[in-house]
């Protein structure tokens, strides 16, 4: 079980499938995570990526955000996703997608193209599995994709072997992913990026 640590939702449990396939976000993470976007959740609109249980789009809907798009492409990991959702009586503010983050980057984005009223994501979060070169190549996709609004945050969960740069090429040469801060907690470490 995963405790909210924060919000209207605070205190209450979520379920984790009893798995080695997922690896839900530490509680000292998960506060200090929150802690830094305390004053960005609130009415935010999130994208959550490898969303595993739920764990860290469900905090944020506990701490004020509007709506979290989960993407999650393991059919039982994405029911548990709902299972949570409706514990904590969040369901109708959620989306959940099962497909894979590349095809759900790519679907958003022309979905943003067509419609005109869709407006970016103001976070992005993604704890991919570690190791298996997923954090960069999610974080490139995003850079060129439209899904992150002006001034938005995309935070990248991810192990400290795990190589990110400075600077994620963008739309175009003046609209990068620029790599604004990082914290570490042991083998962990939180990467942020902002739109140039």
């Amino acid at each position: 079980m995963i405790r909210i640590s924060g919000g209207i939702a605070k205190g209450k449990k979520i379920k984790a499938l009893d798995t080695m396939s997922t690896r839900p976000t530490l509680s000292r993470v998960k506060t200090s995570l929150f802690d830094m976007l305390v004053n960005r959740v609130k009415d935010a609109v999130i994208l959550d990526l490898y969303s595993g249980t739920g764990n860290i789009g469900i905090e944020a809907l506990s701490r004020g955000a509007k709506r979290v798009i989960f993407v999650e492409n393991n059919v039982a990991q994405a029911r548990l996703i709902k299972e949570n959702l409706m514990i904590v009586k969040f369901l109708e503010h959620a989306d959940i997608i099962t497909l894979t983050v590349s095809e759900a980057i790519q679907m958003l984005d022309k979905r943003m193209a067509r419609d005109k009223n869709m407006t970016g994501f103001d976070i992005i979060y993604l704890a991919p599995p570690f190791l298996k070169g997923l954090v960069w190549s999610t974080i490139e996709a995003i850079a060129k994709s439209n899904l992150i609004s002006p001034g938005g945050l995309v935070g990248a969960e991810h192990h400290k072997k795990e190589e990110v740069l400075p600077l994620a090429e963008g739309l175009s040469a003046t609209d990068p992913l620029i790599h604004t801060k990082q914290r570490r907690y042991g083998d962990i470490v939180i990467s942020f990026y902002e739109r140039g």
